[in-house]
């Protein structure tokens, strides 16, 4: 049985919620207090009490009480004056004030949670590695630290599977590209579909459309080896409202995005009016220009075989010169399928350079019809 109990002290800075949320994933009990909140209100603690501000004479004592009634054995302040003062207790107090204060300090916590994204970025600024793809001319010019940081924060902000790795290639591949719609099929949260917006906007590509129906019921089994992975389409828990709602949280930080939501196979039929129209609507989201022509395909949906050749066979031919199609989870530990299909592609007189970014294998278009 988990013996700790932390107080949050004060429970109405922001930043308590992920705590308390930790917490609970790791069956803690908690204790909230605040010196301004007369109770708990929306936050999720098991407890709660009221403290005086850590400026009022009667806050040490009424602490030590606090901590005494409610076997207190950790304390978290998310604010650095109280944090401050608590540190203080502890070191010319220790008989009377026996807890542990959570470290670092807040305004060091939050140093910590931003550096690694500026370190990141500056990490981008040590060449260029697909530099013998282009002449030196032709690839634009890298995005400041600043926008990479950002980018690097929103990204890992949002849920999903593409990692670091992948941002990395995305990043040196949009220097890249030709101009025309960024296009992705199988986008779930919009991890890799929002980093693909943002550098569509950075650099003026076009527009970023997402193809996915969001919708549990059209899920087909993704192959035998994926046993563990198609279990999970008879998982009533699964709510697939709710994943939209995360892909529009993120999606609608960009103007140049918008999303078809179908399968693959219905998709094309409302890209093709899109294209006819001039702009694709996206409820919530708005309207952005169609061009019809594609400088990158990123296919993300399933992984069995005969899904993966349908979502190239049907989005492809939209792809120009110079683009670039990206098949996710070339490298897949629950099937091959990405993996038979880019096989065929390498040796295909449609693509004529390409390379492997963590599990994704990158192609580059010929003018070849």
């Amino acid at each position: 049985m988990n013996k700790t109990k932390i107080l949050i002290f004060p429970l109405d800075i922001d930043d308590a919620d992920t705590f308390i949320r930790t917490a609970k994933a790791l069956g803690i009990e908690t204790v909230g207090a605040s010196s301004a909140m007369a109770g708990p209100g929306d936050k999720a603690v098991d407890h709660f009490i009221r403290l005086p501000f850590v400026t009022d004479p009667a806050f040490d004592r009424a602490l030590q009480d606090a901590l005494a009634q409610h076997a207190v054995t950790t304390v978290h302040a998310p604010h650095q004056g109280v944090w401050r003062h608590l540190a203080t207790l502890l070191k010319t107090q220790p008989e009377r004030f026996r807890f542990t204060l959570c470290a670092p300090d807040p305004f060091s916590a939050t140093q910590q949670r931003f550096a690694p994204h500026e370190a990141w970025a500056a990490s981008l600024a040590s060449g260029t590695p697909l530099a013998g793809l282009a002449t030196p001319e032709s690839i634009r010019p890298a995005l400041s630290p600043a926008r990479y940081s950002a980018l690097h924060r929103q990204f890992l902000s949002i849920p999903g599977d593409s990692d670091v790795g992948k941002l990395r290639a995305l990043c040196d591949i949009a220097r890249l590209l030709p101009t025309g719609d960024l296009l992705e099929v199988g986008c779930l949260y919009g991890r890799s579909a929002f980093a693909l917006g943002y550098l569509a906007s950075q650099y003026a590509l076009g527009s970023m459309i997402c193809v996915d129906p969001w919708n549990t019921a059209e899920l087909t089994d993704q192959g035998a080896a994926a046993a563990i992975i198609n279990v999970e389409l008879a998982n009533t828990d699964i709510d697939s409202e709710k994943i939209f709602r995360v892909f529009l949280n993120a999606a609608a930080l960009l103007d140049n995005v918008g999303y078809i939501r179908a399968t693959s196979e219905k998709a094309t039929g409302q890209y093709e009016a899109a294209i006819r129209s001039g702009a694709l609507h996206s409820p919530e989201l708005g309207s952005i220009p169609a061009s019809g022509k594609l400088s990158l395909l990123h296919v993300d949906a399933n992984h069995r075989y005969d899904h993966v050749q349908r979502d190239v066979e049907l989005w492809s031919p939209y792809l120009v010169e110079g683009g670039w199609l990206l098949l996710d989870d070339y490298v897949w530990a629950f099937g091959d399928g990405p993996r038979r299909v880019g096989d065929a592609l390498l040796g295909s007189p449609l693509y004529d350079s390409a390379f492997v970014s963590g599990d994704t294998l990158f192609l580059r278009r010929t003018g070849v019809h």
